[in-house]
């Protein structure tokens, strides 16, 4: 993972929460716990090809 970033939780929990930017440019959201961190996470933003196409975000 080139990139990886914890933030104050996302999703109103209040456990800190980290996203991933992996090697092909998807960004991925993984959900903290009180004791651990599971799973591949949510996928958030797709892969870097799908946004070749793309000219606005909003």
């Amino acid at each position: 993972m080139p990139h990886l970033m914890g933030t104050p939780s996302a999703n109103g929990d209040t456990v800190p929460d980290l996203w991933a930017v992996l090697a092909d440019g998807s960004v991925r959201f993984h959900s903290g716990s009180k004791t651990a961190l599971s799973g591949p996470g949510a996928e958030v933003i797709a892969r870097a090809d799908y946004w070749k196409t793309r000219i606005a975000i909003g």
